[in-house]
């Protein structure tokens, strides 16, 4: 089976999404981003970066309930499709295939 092929950020943008668990939403996958890989990108990069892999349904986002600590504002919640999972898995095996044997 081919699997859609990912770039560096979007590889890290979908390992962010699953870091954050059920309560993915931009600010704290940016959160996640820097916690895990140093990566500081601005909200339209990671936005940008959002609307490509849901269009290639390797995400899925819908709006969440209002809450009172967001003042009644809902909040765009995410989560990684099967198809994201599948893609993100073997983006990773090839990575890691490559560097085996090379690095120590």
């Amino acid at each position: 089976m081919s699997y859609a092929k990912l770039s560096d950020r979007e590889m890290k943008v979908l390992l962010a999404i699953l870091h954050c668990g059920l309560e993915a939403y931009a600010p704290k996958i940016l959160d996640k981003l820097f916690e895990h890989a140093n990566e500081k990108l601005s909200i339209g990069a990671l936005h940008s970066a959002l609307d490509r892999l849901e269009q290639r349904g390797l995400l899925e986002a819908w709006m969440g309930e209002a809450t009172k600590v967001r003042g009644g504002k809902r909040k765009k919640l995410i989560r990684v499709t099967g198809d994201g999972q599948a893609a993100l898995r073997q983006a990773l095996h090839r990575l890691n295939a490559m560097a085996e044997g090379v690095l120590v």
